[in-house]
Parts: C-alpha cells; structure tokens; sequence
C-alpha cells in the first residue's frame, strides 16, 4: 500500500510478524517508547534505552508471538512500525508470567516497585468481556508521521471488527488520545498516577459491523 506522509508517499508493507523480525522489531519498540511518560516513569533511567528494548522483546516473544498476534511495517525490507494484539479470551500460563518476573524486575531496576504500583492503580480496567487489547503499538521515530502506525493497527482491527468484538488500550500520551480517537477509540477513563506519575487513559473501541444484510 501507498500511504501519503509528509509531502512524500511512502510504499509500505504490512505483514505478520515472526521470530526473525524479532531483533529488529524489538528495537523499534525501544525507540518508540524510549521517551514515552509510563516508561519514563517504570523503568530505571541508567540505561535506559537498553531496559526498555528488553522489556519489549521479552513481552513480544513470549506474550505477543506465542499467544497473540504481530504485526509489522515494513518500509524498503526494513522493519519500521510493530503493533501486538492479544484475544482476551487467549489466556497466558500462569508460569510464564512467574517465569518473566524476575528478568522484569531486573531491566525495571530501581523503577521496579513504582512500576506494581502504577499496575495496581489502573488494574480492573479491562472489558470483563471478550476483546481485542493492543498491547503496544510503536514507530522508529524516524519514520514518524508518514502512517505506519495506522497501517500496521488495521489488521487487528479488523480481526475485532470481523470477530464483532471491541478493541482496548491504555495510553500516557495526549498526542496519543488524539490519535486513537481517529481511529474509532473513546475514552473510558483517566487517571493520574499517585506520586507525580503519568497520566492513563484507558479506550475503547466498539465494532464497526458492515451490515451483511444489504440487498444484491
């Protein structure tokens, strides 16, 4: 597909995701959210692009391509845009979330224990019942702005629109709110985390049914 972006179109690409995008795919991430108020606020700063990469890799390898699906932007045979989605009705073992503690709290360092905290304030945000959760979605910061994040969001959008399910997220960034809210995302709830921490904004997205009843 062509997308228009900054006085230039730009050829992308848009394709499942699989474990030999997983180096690149997870430096993206690290780029997106390097600068990004949740991570900011739950990771240790001393190396702090290196902590947030890792986080990622490790959620997408073991959450996203095991139970869930990737999707990727690919500009020119480079991986450039990511998004993971999860079915909620899709449930990760026990163990490996046991399994990721410690490698978590380690690359979170000294943010370790504001990061449970700010979880525990917004947990119980999610749809009770079934639904699509975007679990990241990012764009190397060189390439943003050109639609690669709206490109690489329609497939799982489209699976939750095919399925008649809704689509969820939470967000720290009002460019963001903006963002998904074109998207079809509305907001559900707010929240200032205790302490100085980050603004969250929990959205939702309601099923955009096309009618299968129209006449021939």
């Amino acid at each position: 597909m062509w997308v228009l972006g900054k006085g230039c179109q730009v050829r992308i690409e848009i394709r499942p995701g699989n474990l030999s995008d997983l180096d690149r795919a997870s430096a993206v991430l690290g780029e997106a959210f390097a600068d990004y108020a949740w991570t900011r606020w739950t990771v240790d700063r001393d190396d702090h692009l290196h902590r947030v990469t890792e986080l990622q890799r490790i959620a997408m390898q073991s959450y996203g391509f095991a139970f869930g699906q990737v999707w990727v932007g690919v500009v020119d045979d480079i991986v450039q845009s990511v998004a993971v989605w999860m079915d909620s009705t899709i449930a990760v073992p026990s163990g490996v979330y046991e399994k990721l503690r410690p490698i978590t709290a380690e690359l979170e360092g000294v943010r370790h224990e504001a990061s449970l905290v700010a979880e525990r304030e917004i947990s119980g945000w999610r749809p009770v019942n079934r639904h699509f959760y975007l679990a990241t979605v990012g764009t190397t910061p060189a390439m943003q702005g050109q639609g690669l994040a709206s490109a690489v969001l329609q497939p799982g959008l489209k699976v939750a629109d095919d399925e008649g399910i809704g689509s969820f997220l939470e967000t720290s960034s009002a460019s963001n709110v903006a963002f998904y809210s074109k998207l079809g995302f509305h907001v559900v709830s707010h929240w200032r985390i205790n302490g100085g921490g980050p603004d969250v904004w929990a959205m939702l997205r309601q099923p955009r049914l096309e009618s299968s009843h129209r006449g021939g």
